[in-house]
Order: C-alpha cells, then sequence, then structure tokens
C-alpha cells in the first residue's frame, strides 16, 4: 500500500469541497482507484490520507495535488 498525504491550509468548507471534488474529477479521469481516502482536521487546515495499491498511481496522485508519498505499508516489515 503506498500512502499520499496532501495538506490543504485552510480548512473552511467550500475549499474542502472543491478540493475533493478536484480529487475525485482526476481519479476518475485517470481511472485510478484508491484503497482508502479519508481527511482528519489539523489546527491550520487539513490533511488527506490516500491509499493506493500501485506505486506510480500514487505519485502521479501526490505531483498533481502537491502531496508526498508517506511509504510503502509493508516495507518496512519485509526489511525486518
Amino acid at each position: 500500500m503506498f500512502s499520499v498525504e496532501i495538506y490543504v491550509h485552510d480548512s473552511g468548507e467550500q475549499v474542502v469541497t472543491a478540493k475533493m471534488n478536484s480529487m475525485r474529477e482526476w481519479l476518475d479521469h485517470q481511472r485510478f482507484e484508491p484503497s482508502t481516502f479519508r481527511y482528519t482536521f489539523a489546527r491550520a487546515g487539513i490533511v488527506f490520507q490516500v491509499d493506493f495499491k500501485v506505486e506510480a498511481e500514487a505519485t502521479a496522485f501526490a505531483d498533481e495535488f502537491g502531496g508526498r508519498v508517506l511509504s510503502a505499508a509493508g516495507s518496512r516489515q519485509a526489511a525486518a
């Protein structure tokens, strides 16, 4: 699993809704299907975390929305 984290500084309802809509439209256009799509509120914004099974999809999503790929889940276990 490849997790992408995207931080949005403004957590106003319209901003969050617009950002989520643009992410969904982009994912649909690319025909990418994330495993999970969640968000949490932070002090000065909102953090989206989107998980992908395919690394290339995670990287493309992170590049498109100014996020970062955190790590591959399970890679730490494989190294242990």
